[in-house]
C-alpha cells in the first residue's frame, strides 16, 4: 500500500489544480444558470420568436406540422394550435434567410403534464419520433442562426436545466450553421450531430438522471447499453463548452476526421453535474464485468479528436467506467488522431473537492503529428493498451501510432499522480529512433543547483529541458512541473531550483528539439520520453557478522539508501585476500558471500557509483582460528549475478585456498 502522504510542494501543487478546477466549473454553472444576459440579447436581435408551450411529442410522425408558420401546402400550423419542440424545430427550418435569427423559447405552464416530474422547477419533454434536422429552407445557403435555450422558461430551476428532453433514442441533427444549442437535460440516448459549421453547444447535461447525481441509463433492462448520450463533429469552427456528459455508451465528444478548429473546453465528462463522483469500493473500481453493480459509478467514455487545429483545453474528466469483458479496452480519458491539435489544461482524474477517483482507462493517447500535450494534470489513470507482447503499455501519457506521418508530438509541463507506472512514452509501433532516445541526464544536485546533460548516447543541442519533482515510490510520477531551461550547443545545462529537495524527493526530465533533425527525422517540437528519477543516494551500509571462523561462509548484504536512488550502480568490492569485484545492477540491494581460509582481521570495502556520485563503505570481520582445508575453487572471470553462487576465484596473497562467491542481486 502505498503511503498517501504528500509534501509541502505537492500540497501546493494539488490546491492551484482544485482552485483551477472549482473555478473553471463554478464559473461555467454561473454563466449556464445565473443571468440572460446573452439570451435576453438574442431575443432583443431576433427576427423572429417561437414558444415551445407543450411537453408532449403531439403528432409525432408530421413532417409538416409548425407551431405558427405557414409556406403554401408544405407546412402548416397544427390544428390544436400547440407548440412542441418537435414543430418548433420544423418551424425554424423551414423559415426563410430573411426571418433569421430565430429564437425558440420556452413557456410551459404550470399545469403542463410534464411539469416537475422528478425535480422541481423542470418540465420534461418526450421524444416518440425521429427529429427534424435543424437546417435551412435552402441547400445553398446553410445560414441557420437559430438559438435554443432552455433557461428561458419561466420559473424553472436555477441550478440546472429547466427543460429536460428525453430523447427515447433520437438524435438532434444539426445542418445548418451558426446555431446555438444551451441549458437543455438530455436523457435516453439520443446524440447531438454537429453536422455543419459555426455552431455551439453549450451548459448541456447529457446522461444525467433529472438532479444530475445519478446515470440515468437509457434502458434499466440491458445496462451494457449506459446513458448513450454525446456530441458527434464532423464539422469545422464548433464550440462545445461548459457541458457536463456522463455515462456516454461511445466518445463523450467525438470530433471526426476531416473536421478541424473545433473548441472543445470548460466540459465535464463522466462526473455529477457538480463534478462530483460517488465513492467505489476499492475492489470495484474498474472492474471489467458485464454484470451491473449499482454500487459502481459508470461513467462513460471520454474525449476523441481527429482532424486538424482542434483546441481541448480546461475539461475534468473523471470516474470513467463502463460494463466490458475482460478483452475490452477501458474508456480512454482523451485519444487523439490527426494533426496540430492544443490539448492542454485539462483535469483528468481529479473530481471536483479533491477525490482522486481516476480513469479507467488511459490518461491521453495520441498519434497523428504536431499536436501540442501541455499542463494537464493526470491522476490515476489506468493502462488502457498492450504492445504486441502483450505487457500493458504502462503510461499515464502514450503516443502510439504506426503511419510514416507520426511525428512533431510536443508534451510538456504535464502533471501525473499515482499513475500505472511511468509518464510518457511510445507505443510498439514508434520507430526505435524516437522511442529510444534517452532526455537530458542529470549529472549532479547541489543544494538548488542542478546541472546535467545528454541522455546516453541521445545529443540534443540546444533541446528544451523540462524539469520535474517526483518522489521514490514504485510508480514514475511528474508531481510538479519545476520549470525548464534550454541546453547549450552541446546538449549541457544548469538549472536553479526554487529550494532544495527535501528527503526522498527526485527529478525527471524530458527534453524537446527545437530544431529538426535532432532526433532522426523528426521536426522541431519533438519530445522524447520522460527519464528515469536522479533521486541522490544518501548512505550505503555493509551488513553482516563482525566475526567468524576459517573456511565457513559469510553473507554480507550491501544496500544504498534511499531504495529509489537512481539506477544502475556500479559496485566495486575489494575485501581482504580476494581479487577485486565489480557489478552493474539495477538494484540497491546486493549479496556479498566470503569464506576465508587464514585468521586475522578481514576488510570490506565497497564502493557504489550512479549517475550523481559515489559513496564507500567499509566494514570488519575477525577470522579466529585455523584453516579447514577448503577445496580449491574453479577459477573464472569478472562474475554475473545469480542465485545459486559458485566459486570464480582464489584469494590473493594466500598460500592456502579460499572461497570468493560472487556477488548476488538481492531481488
Amino acid at each position: 500500500m502505498r503511503n498517501p502522504k504528500i509534501t509541502t510542494r505537492r500540497f501546493a501543487w494539488w490546491l492551484a489544480v482544485l482552485a483551477i478546477g472549482g473555478g473553471l466549473i463554478a464559473a461555467a454553472q454561473a454563466g449556464a444558470f445565473g443571468p440572460l444576459t446573452f439570451t435576453r440579447s438574442a431575443l432583443a436581435q431576433a427576427n423572429t420568436i417561437i414558444t415551445v408551450d407543450a411537453s408532449p411529442d403531439l403528432e409525432s410522425g408530421s413532417l409538416r406540422y409548425t407551431c405558427t408558420y405557414t409556406q403554401g401546402a408544405i407546412f402548416t400550423p397544427a390544428p390544436d394550435n400547440k407548440c412542441t419542440l418537435r414543430r418548433a424545430i420544423n418551424e425554424a427550418a423551414a423559415r426563410p434567410q430573411s426571418d433569421r435569427p430565430i429564437v425558440i423559447r420556452f413557456n410551459l405552464p404550470a399545469n403542463d403534464p410534464g411539469k416537475d416530474l422528478e425535480v422541481s422547477g423542470t418540465w420534461t419533454l418526450q421524444v416518440d419520433a425521429a427529429l427534424p434536422p435543424l437546417k435551412t429552407d435552402s441547400i445553398i445557403n446553410k445560414n441557420g442562426q437559430v438559438l435554443i435555450d432552455g433557461s428561458t422558461q419561466p420559473g424553472g430551476r436555477a441550478d440546472g436545466p429547466p427543460i429536460i428532453v428525453d430523447t427515447n433514442d433520437y438524435s438532434l441533427e444539426v445542418e445548418s450553421t451558426g446555431n446555438i444549442i444551451r441549458n437543455l437535460s438530455f436523457k435516453g440516448g439520443g446524440v447531438i450531430f454537429l453536422k455543419e459549421d459555426g455552431n455551439t453547444v453549450e451548459n448541456i447535461w447529457m446522461g444525467l438522471s433529472d438532479d444530475g447525481q445519478s446515470i440515468a441509463f437509457r434502458d434499466t433492462s440491458d445496462y451494457k447499453r449506459m446513458a448513450g448520450g454525446g456530441v458527434f463533429i464532423s464539422s469545422d469552427n464548433n464550440t462545445v463548452q461548459d457541458n457536463t456528459i456522463s455515462g456516454a455508451y461511445a466518445k463523450a465528444i467525438d470530433i471526426n476526421s476531416g473536421s478541424d478548429n473545433n473548441l472543445i473546453t470548460r466540459n465535464q465528462i463522466g462526473t455529477r453535474a457538480d463534478g462530483t463522483v460517488p465513492s467505489v469500493p476499492e475492489a470495484a473500481q474498474c472492474l471489467r464485468s458485464f454484470n451491473y453493480d449499482p454500487g459502481n459509478w459508470y461513467g462513460g467514455w471520454g474525449i476523441a479528436i481527429a482532424g486538424s487545429n482542434n483546441e481541448v483545453s480546461r475539461n475534468r474528466i473523471a470516474g470513467l467506467h463502463i460494463m466490458q469483458s475482460q478483452n475490452d479496452s477501458p474508456p480512454t480519458a482523451i485519444e487523439i488522431f490527426g494533426a496540430d491539435h492544443l490539448v492542454t489544461l485539462n483535469i483528468i482524474g481529479l473530481a471536483k473537492g479533491g477525490d482522486k477517483v481516476g480513469v479507467c482507462g488511459q490518461g491521453i493517447k495520441v498519434s497523428g503529428s504536431g499536436t501540442q500535450i501541455v499542463d494537464n494534470a493526470i491522476v490515476r489513470s489506468r493502462t488502457g493498451f498492450e504492445g504486441n507482447d502483450g505487457k500493458a503499455l504502462d503510461m499515464a501519457i502514450l503516443a502510439s501510432d504506426t503511419s510514416p506521418t507520426f511525428g512533431q508530438i510536443t508534451v510538456r509541463g504535464n502533471l501525473v499522480d499515482e499513475g500505472p507506472g511511468r509518464v510518457y512514452g511510445f507505443g510498439p509501433g514508434i520507430p526505435d529512433t524516437l522511442k529510444l532516445f534517452n532526455p537530458a541526464r542529470i549529472a549532479n544536485i547541489n543544494g538548488v543547483t542542478v546541472s546535467g546533460g545528454n541522455g546516453e548516447n541521445s545529443p540534443c543541442p540546444n533541446c528544451l529541458i523540462d524539469i520535474y519533482l517526483d518522489d521514490n515510490d514504485e510508480t514514475a510520477e511528474a508531481l510538479e512541473h519545476l520549470g525548464s531551461v534550454a541546453a547549450d550547443a552541446n546538449g549541457d545545462f544548469s538549472f536553479t531550483l526554487s529550494q532544495p529537495l527535501s528527503a526522498g524527493e527526485g527529478l525527471r526530465t524530458n527534453s524537446t528539439t527545437q530544431s529538426s533533425g535532432v532526433i532522426g527525422n523528426y521536426f522541431a517540437g519533438t519530445t522524447t520520453k520522460t527519464s528515469k528519477l536522479f533521486l541522490p543516494m544518501t548512505g550505503l551500509s555493509i551488513d553482516g557478522p563482525t566475526a567468524g571462523q576459517p573456511g565457513v561462509q559469510y553473507q554480507f548484504e550491501i544496500a544504498v539508501s534511499p531504495a529509489g536512488a537512481t539506477s544502475p550502480f556500479t559496485y566495486t568490492v575489494d575485501a581482504t585476500d580476494m581479487s577485486t569485484q565489480n557489478l552493474v545492477t539495477e538494484s540497491s540491494t546486493i549479496m556479498a558471500t566470503y569464506s576465508w581460509v587464514t585468521g586475522g582481521t578481514k576488510t570490506i570495502e565497497v564502493t557504489v557509483a550512479n549517475d550523481l556520485g559515489s559513496l564507500t563503505a567499509t566494514h570488519q570481520i575477525e577470522i579466529s582460528g585455523s584453516g579447514s582445508g577448503t577445496p580449491t575453487p574453479t577459477p573464472g572471470p569478472t562474475p554475473t549475478p545469480g542465485p545459486t553462487p559458485s566459486p570464480t576465484s582464489t584469494p590473493s596473497g594466500s598460500s592456502s585456498p579460499g572461497v570468493y562467491l560472487p556477488l548476488i542481486v538481492n531481488n
